[in-house]
């Protein structure tokens, strides 16, 4: 009994370990790259030298991590397949309102989101990938004190060139238009920080679409766009182009024992990095921050539909609501605001 004794004498002097313990920055880890989630923190397993260390998951960490596993994704999640019948509903409020200027029209509707009562303004200026952002900026303007003001109209490009409208089938000559109109609303606005995207629209040569010249286009007209908006700001950003789907995903994801893989989009056709490439050297060069969205949603061979049992997309060209919100914090880290 005195053994007994002694030796419950002897445990109770030692420091009590929690269960996973050994999942802290610094200590050794099993298998490069798994990740443990503990205290509200997310441990990976990282190469340090010659050892496997655990180091605390970035949030871009993080969401490679689930684009990994949704790579090797072949049946639709059950969490998925429940809410198919809604897909198409699961985008940003602001694409279904008259923020999202139409294509015939040339409006400038007063659009506010944000902290209402702040001095300090953020603009976010381009076409439906903006209304896309916008419910994420919203609630970081919030969070850091930023009134938010949206100008954005379908379709239209931040390049002040002609484009084609494949809506019209014709010039897209509303956009040119509606640009001239709201670039002395954006300078009255004397903001701090734009935010600035669009996706690549083709060119017009001779009144006739041309996806050929629409490159070389881009390269001589883009960073004269940008140019002129970082005269309207002190921080300008740039959200990259988002992966463009080769195929419809949610009439894709409908069909009956649907296998993932073959609703997914290889990464050289979906990437747009042609075009991505020319808008990020134009941001460079005037000084500004570009924010590359398609390592949120692609591997390097795949860009998958499916990514943290949320369908990424409600059609081709835009990601879902549901994941613009699994990547807000990302872009937060990205902007890097202060209050």
């Amino acid at each position: 009994m005195r053994k007994i004794a002694t030796l419950i004498a002897l445990l109770t002097l030692l420091p009590i370990q929690p269960l996973n313990a050994a999942t802290k920055v610094g200590a050794a880890c099993p298998v490069i790259g798994k990740s443990v989630s503990e205290g509200g923190k997310t441990f990976i397993c990282a190469k340090s030298g010659s050892k496997k260390v655990w180091k605390v998951q970035s949030i871009d960490q993080l969401i490679a991590s689930e684009v990994q596993k949704a790579e090797k994704l072949t049946a639709l999640p059950k969490a998925v397949e429940a809410k198919l019948l809604q897909a198409r509903k699961d985008k940003s409020s602001w694409l279904d309102q008259e923020c999202s200027v139409d294509f015939t029209s040339t409006d400038t509707p007063v659009c506010q989101a944000g902290d209402s009562s702040s001095k300090k303004v953020i603009v976010v200026y381009g076409d439906s990938h903006a209304s896309m952002w916008m419910s994420a900026i919203d609630s970081i303007g919030k969070k850091y004190g930023y009134k938010v003001h949206l100008f954005a109209k379908l379709a239209c490009p931040l390049v002040e060139v002609p484009i084609w409208s494949y809506q019209l089938n014709r010039p897209f000559t509303e956009c040119t238009q509606w640009q001239q109109k709201v670039y002395p609303l954006i300078d009255s606005l004397n903001p701090e920080i734009m935010i600035v995207t669009d996706q690549w629209k083709p060119a017009v040569v001779d009144g006739k679409k041309s996806d050929f010249d629409t490159p070389f286009m881009w390269e001589k007209e883009f960073p004269i766009a940008m140019a002129r908006v970082a005269k309207m700001a002190d921080r300008v950003f740039v959200i990259g182009n988002n992966p463009s789907l080769t195929q419809d995903p949610v009439d894709c994801a409908s069909k009956p024992r649907v296998n993932l893989a073959l609703c997914s989009a290889g990464r050289t056709q979906a990437d747009n990095a042609k075009f991505n490439g020319i808008e990020a050297k134009a941001t460079k060069n005037i000084g500004g921050t570009y924010i590359d969205t398609v390592a949120w949603a692609c591997t390097a061979s795949l860009c998958p539909i499916v990514i943290n049992d949320k369908l990424a997309y409600f059609d081709q060209w835009h990601f879902s609501e549901s994941y613009i919100k699994f990547l807000a914090p990302a872009l937060e880290a990205k902007l890097g605001l202060t209050r």
